[in-house]
């Protein structure tokens, strides 16, 4: 009975974060919260965590990306993670672009304070899930940084299998992970 419920608390920790898709008046929200602090807020339903996002400069990507988005690409972008307890915003990431020959690439951050408490494999876990779940998706890659660190764990514990080493232009080395549906045969 012990290991039933220990089972039943992990699969509550993996799914208890809600993916929230990017729109324009979201990103438009969040760009102003210098002029306009609540109205993010207001529309997340959430406050926006300190230090979030880590990288500002994929606001205005994905800004750009949904204002010339075509109706079937929108929903391969960002996606704000939701903590499903207590409806607190915890984190961001999403899809790099639509699938190609079946494969969708993911990228995630957590904010520093929710950070080490299982959000980034909650993430991880319902990023795959909502590809898959499209028809559209049998594998998922996702890049890190080089070397074990908490991006490797997530990666690690989902699945996800270390498939090469490259060089990113703006960041050096990474390394490619890969995870791919298992077959129905």
């Amino acid at each position: 009975m012990v290991r039933q419920e220990g089972a039943t608390l992990r699969l509550e920790r993996l799914n208890r974060v809600r993916l929230v898709p990017a729109t324009v008046p979201l990103l438009d929200a969040l760009n102003a919260r210098n002029d306009d602090p609540t109205r993010f807020e207001e529309l997340i339903g959430s406050p926006a965590p300190e230090g979030w996002p880590e990288f500002p400069e994929s606001i205005d990507f994905t800004l750009t990306h949904l204002q010339n988005a075509s109706e079937a690409e929108r929903p391969w972008s960002m996606q704000f993670f939701v903590d499903q307890a207590t409806g607190q915003l915890v984190g961001s990431g999403g899809f790099a672009a639509p699938p190609v020959e079946r494969t969708v690439e993911i990228g995630y951050e957590v904010a520093p304070e929710f950070r080490g408490q299982g959000f980034g494999v909650a993430a991880a876990r319902a990023l795959v899930e909502s590809a898959v779940s499209t028809g559209e998706v049998d594998h998922v890659t996702a890049h890190t940084l080089p070397g074990p660190n908490p991006s490797t764990g997530v990666l690690a514990s989902r699945g996800f299998q270390h498939i090469a080493d490259q060089e990113d232009p703006e960041v050096g080395a990474v390394w490619e992970w890969r995870w791919s549906r298992p077959s129905d045969t």
